[in-house]
This record gives C-alpha cells, structure tokens and sequence, in this order.
C-alpha cells in the first residue's frame, strides 16, 4: 500500500483508519480474522511493530478482540461501535464499555457471537417449521445463557467499577440462566 506524501497520520493510524473503513464497509465482518502484524506489515509497507500497534489500538477501541495462539478478530459489535468520523460514538452505543478490559472485551464477544450462531439455527429451524431442531437450538441458548451468567456478574462490576450509567447502551450479556415463565390466564 502505497502513502500520499501529504497524509499527515501517523503510519499505525493509517493501518486502523483502513481497517475501520473495511468494517464500516462490510468488508470485514464480526468474527473475522485479521492477517498476523507479520502480514499486516507487509500488506501496509510498515514496520512489523507498526502493524502491532495498529492491533493493540483497534483492540483498545473495541473493535476487535484478541484470542491467544488464535490471532485477532473483528468485534461482533464493531460496525455499530463506528460512527461517522471512524471512532467509537457514544451517541450510536458505540462506546468500548470494555477497551481497558481486553480479557473481558474478548469473552463477551466470543459470548455474542456464539449467541448469534445458536440464534441463527433457531430462525433456520423456525423457517423450515422444525419444532424439534427449534426446541434444541433454544435448549442450546438458554445453556449458553446458564454457562455465562458469570459474564454478567463481571459485567455489572466492571460498569460499578467504571461508574458506567448501567442503562447506558453496552454489549447483551445472560441475563438469567432460568426460563422466563408466563401465567395462564385464570377464568
């Protein structure tokens, strides 16, 4: 990639502002992999500790996450984290609730995404009137829900901690690990 002589960014902010834009674009997606800093660096013409910055400041953003011995992925929230000048926008619910939190950044994403998936097998079942593959997927979501009612718990620390207002827009966490039942009307 070649640089104006004239852009005055910094060479890592160049990286994350083309990153940034293929999010905003839909190049990338949530869950995607970003190259290694190696093949950033080479995909940029920068420093490999460029690339590595560039990393580190997407991830402070919240935009992505890193997994260990895994490499970096795009945030399932990143498209609705970016506003119009590319930054997290707080008017939008953009705001990285939990950038200075890598650890808990990472595991509520890998929590949304898996949501996701396990929500996109319920629609699937639905559309093709599958009771019992519906009853799975929904089986399967609330042991999901169960499984991470900790991310919850660490969720409302983390925002008691921070002074985050909790009504404030931030990523959907279990919210009970029992079933949510209805009364039947009485006659």
């Amino acid at each position: 990639m070649t640089h104006p002589a004239d852009d005055k960014r910094a060479l890592f902010q160049r990286v994350v502002d083309d990153i940034v834009d293929q999010i905003r674009t839909g190049t990338l997606h949530g869950g995607d992999a970003l190259p290694t800093a190696r093949k950033m660096a080479e995909n940029y013409g920068v420093a490999s500790m460029t690339a590595q910055r560039a990393l580190r400041e997407l991830q402070h953003l919240g935009l992505t996450y890193a997994v260990v011995g895994k490499g970096t992925f795009v945030h399932p929230l990143a498209t609705e984290r970016i506003g119009a000048n590319g930054r997290p926008d707080p008017a939008r619910g953009g705001t990285p609730a939990m950038a200075d939190d890598p650890d808990l950044n990472r595991r509520v994403a890998q929590f949304l995404l898996k949501q996701n998936e396990i929500a996109g097998r319920v629609v699937d079942a639905m559309m093709a009137k599958d009771v019992r593959a519906m009853n799975l997927a929904a089986q399967e979501l609330a042991d999901l829900n169960a499984a991470h009612q900790d991310l919850a718990e660490d969720i409302a620390k983390y925002k008691a901690n921070t002074g985050i207002d909790p009504d404030d827009a931030a990523p959907a966490a279990p919210e009970s690990a029992k079933p949510r039942r209805t009364r039947k009307p009485t006659k």
